[in-house]
């Protein structure tokens, strides 16, 4: 599928294309799913991220058919991880509190044949998160007027899922997790993840952009992907974004195969492939030049 390349990022809707690629291509997949109503992501009517309703609308449909074709794709016994976070109801539909919108990803995964094994947490900073959100929940203004509505910040959660069947070639590379990350990769919660490491988000933005762009951090993908593959497994990421995926797995010496349906994401993400691809080459030359 990649024959010569190490990456090759597809430009269009990911649930059409996985449904063209065949059964079981993939080793390894992470990934941010689009938060619907939350982030405004491209115009088209394909993309989750436009859709406002969960409760049995139209997001849900689409997540429904993608993790049919998502299951369809990883190779058996392999691993798919699944950056999600806990979704506020829109005040301007007249609603309160929160979505399931964790919930949400793991009953429809289970319901395409994926089994859920576990979820990490990831620390947020509450200040920071309050600013960037303006959520009166965290706000000190809603603290002094009634704290009956406060609460604290929300987390980020990494959805592990595994195939059904038994993994043919077992992940055991040495020397890419020691006993003592194991140590701190165990814990329940990263509190120790970087908000601010990820990729330039300027990179893809468009003119007519009205929210931002939240990549996932480097650090989270740099421990997934030493985790659950071994060296020259292809990582897959069908919301690739700006690439982030992408760049870690060149970086780590493996392949990548990715769906973007943003043009302004495709080609940021294919400038930081081509970044990623330059950094191993000049490495390379330092050890062995």
């Amino acid at each position: 599928m990649l024959q010569e390349k190490d990456w090759h990022i597809h430009f269009g809707d990911c649930i059409t294309h996985m449904a063209e690629l065949p059964r079981g291509c993939f080793d390894f997949s992470v990934f941010s799913p689009p938060f619907p109503s939350l982030y405004a992501y491209s115009a088209s009517p394909s993309d989750v991220g436009n859709n406002e309703g969960l409760r049995g609308g139209e997001a849900k449909l689409h997540l429904s058919f993608f993790y049919r074709q998502l299951a369809r794709v990883i190779k058996p016994g392999r691993v798919c991880v699944v950056h999600v976070a806990q979704i506020p109801r829109m005040k301007r539909c007249g609603e309160v509190g929160l979505y399931d919108f964790r919930g949400l990803n793991i009953r429809l995964a289970e319901r395409s044949g994926l089994v859920f094994e576990y979820d990490w947490c990831v620390r947020k900073n509450p200040q920071s998160q309050a600013i960037r959100t303006k959520s009166r929940e965290l706000q000190f203004s809603g603290l002094e007027a009634d704290r009956a509505k406060s609460r604290g910040a929300l987390p980020d959660y990494l959805l592990k899922f595994r195939a059904p069947g038994e993994n043919e070639t077992p992940i055991q590379s040495k020397g890419e997790v020691s006993r003592n990350d194991w140590i701190k990769f165990a814990e329940c919660c990263w509190s120790d993840i970087r908000e601010t490491d990820t990729l330039n988000v300027r990179e893809g933005r468009g003119e007519d952009d009205t929210k931002h762009i939240c990549p996932l951090q480097l650090g989270v993908i740099d421990r997934l992907i030493r985790l659950y593959t071994n060296p020259g497994d292809i990582v897959f990421s069908p919301f690739a974004g700006i690439g982030s995926e992408g760049y870690q797995s060149i970086k780590l010496g493996r392949r990548f195969y990715g769906c973007e349906l943003k043009k302004e994401y495709f080609d940021a993400a294919t400038h930081n492939m081509n970044r990623a691809k330059k950094l191993c080459e000049v490495s390379s030359q330092t050890l062995f030049g």
